[in-house]
């Protein structure tokens, strides 16, 4: 097993004229997380409380990182190559979040 993973939620989005064109009325931005949230992945299983939508596009990352692995070649994305940022699914109301090994 490698190392732990922070999953830190670092902004909330949402598209109104998005919204107001495809959604239901009434949608608002998510109400699930809350921007300064942390998470803690053992790098192979979702989080408690981490919802499936923001879990789905970041868990290979997670385990790459986990295993020492990078998540872009050498810097040509982030300051910090084993560091990622990461949006969920909701095209209409995106939760961004930085992922990161945890150093025991």
């Amino acid at each position: 097993m490698g190392k732990k993973v922070r999953i830190s939620i670092i902004r909330k989005e949402f598209y109104k004229d998005i919204a107001e064109r495809y959604a239901v009325p009434g949608l608002t931005i998510c109400p699930v997380h809350q921007v300064g949230q942390v998470f803690v992945s053992d790098g192979e299983h979702k989080p408690e409380g981490l919802c499936e939508y923001a879990w789905l596009p970041i868990r290979e990352m997670v385990r790459l990182v986990s295993h020492g692995e990078l998540l872009q070649p050498e810097g040509t994305w982030m300051l910090d190559n084993d560091k990622g940022l990461f949006a969920c699914v909701d095209g209409i109301r995106p939760v961004i979040m930085l992922v990161e090994a945890v150093e025991e």
